[in-house]
């Protein structure tokens, strides 16, 4: 099942909320059907704080494929996520983990290629917003070139929560990736434990994530460069700290 088969009928959608909540990347509903059924999966998606939205028919009838749709439709990941308890695996064998967030990413090429460069440059594991951040579908899995599934991602259901909680509890830094940041990727200690927090082509680091932020690091560029792609950038920047932790 990737993300762009769709799961449809009410019955078919209350099975895969019970069985793969946090696999589900978004769900659609008539705008115009109202039954009970149909609102407490509504509420459900709201509860849980599922990606979800109130379209015509119109709409379901062109993503099922079909008209039998029952007024909801809903995708899954192309692969399953990461618990959080994996994340907990990681923390009990490795002194100084490091894992990136990828927040406000639209593009699943540039989303594919962190992925990659995560795998290749030895990141530990990849945090994804609920919502804003396109989701790993088919064309990202793709554009990874298979590292998807070599790789500890995770979507969690309060991902601002949680990174605060290792920040409290497990010594973490957390460093965002901007432009005109106060330090220079080799002015950053990359040995330590980092959360390495990288924002959107247009977006940037969204607020609530930019406040959790003690460091902003900015990419040093010639005098012609205006900015980087966000999977270039973020391959810059695990390299550094693979660098640093290579010389530890």
């Amino acid at each position: 099942m990737t993300q762009d088969t769709p799961i449809y009928g009410i019955h078919p959608v209350e099975e895969l909320l019970a069985a793969r909540m946090r696999d589900i990347e978004h769900v659609y509903f008539d705008k115009d059907k109202k039954n009970q059924p149909l609102f407490n999966l509504l509420r459900i998606c709201r509860r849980e704080r599922l990606s979800y939205n109130l379209v015509p028919e119109a709409k379901l009838n062109a993503l099922a494929g079909t008209m039998k749709h029952q007024g909801v439709v809903a995708f899954c990941s192309a692969r399953p996520y990461n618990d959080v308890e994996d994340l907990n695996e990681i923390l009990k064998k490795k002194p100084a983990p490091l894992f990136v967030v990828a927040a406000s990413i639209e593009d699943p090429g540039n989303l594919g290629a962190i992925i990659r460069s995560c795998v290749c440059l030895g990141a530990d594991a990849l945090l994804l917003e609920r919502k804003n951040t396109v989701p790993l579908n088919a064309t990202v899995a793709r554009a990874s070139a298979g590292m998807a599934e070599h790789l500890c991602i995770v979507k969690p259901r309060n991902l601002e929560g949680l990174i605060g909680d290792y920040v409290n509890n497990n010594g973490f830094s957390v460093a965002g990736a901007a432009m005109g940041g106060e330090t220079a990727p080799a002015g950053y200690d990359f040995r330590k434990p980092t959360i390495l927090i990288m924002g959107g082509e247009h977006r940037g680091i969204p607020p609530y994530l930019q406040k959790l932020c003690g460091t902003c690091i900015s990419i040093p560029m010639a005098p012609l460069g205006q900015s980087l792609n966000a999977s270039v950038a973020a391959g810059v920047l695990m390299y550094e700290c693979m660098r640093q932790r290579l010389r530890a």
